[in-house]
């Protein structure tokens, strides 16, 4: 039975060699293959013209990107000091006390119409008289249910 075993082993050895060579060799030539191109003055001239169009055109969108950044930080910063003079000119506006009846806007201007005053009794979320006072808590319930996990400390 042993000897069956190493017959075997010995066919598979055998194989597998003769197949790691016919390998090695498929590898040796297109290596070789490969060298043959890479050394191809020629194909080295192409590469180096796509290297260079590469670079090139990689230039040119990197600057385009930068121009279109400096523009759209410009823009940021204008807005920016716009609503700042905003801010700052109503702010100015508040707090100067109106000497002349012109610098207050006709009614017309200032606001539009009011809106008419909603009708009493009819309304859409809970009712008035539901409303609690602000701060106060619900009264505290024991809870007899038990949990499954980690025990909340007593307070």
């Amino acid at each position: 039975m042993a000897e069956k075993w190493e017959k075997q082993l010995k066919e598979f050895i055998k194989r597998t060699g003769e197949e790691l060579k016919r390998t090695g060799e498929e590898l040796k030539v297109e290596a070789q293959r490969l060298m043959e191109e890479v050394r191809d003055p020629a194909r080295q001239a192409k590469v180096k013209e796509s290297l260079k169009d590469l670079r090139e055109k990689a230039a040119a969108m990197s600057k385009d990107a930068a121009e279109k950044l400096e523009i759209a930080v410009r823009k940021v910063e204008g807005a920016v000091d716009t609503a700042f003079e905003r801010d700052k000119a109503a702010e100015a506006v508040r707090k100067a006390p109106s000497e002349t009846p012109a610098a207050a806007p006709a009614p017309s201007e200032a606001a539009p119409a009011a809106k008419p005053a909603r009708k009493a009794g009819k309304t859409i979320g809970k009712k008035a008289g539901a409303k609690k006072a602000a701060g106060s808590k619900p009264a505290a319930t024991k809870k007899t249910a038990k949990s499954i996990g980690r025990k909340k400390p007593s307070a």
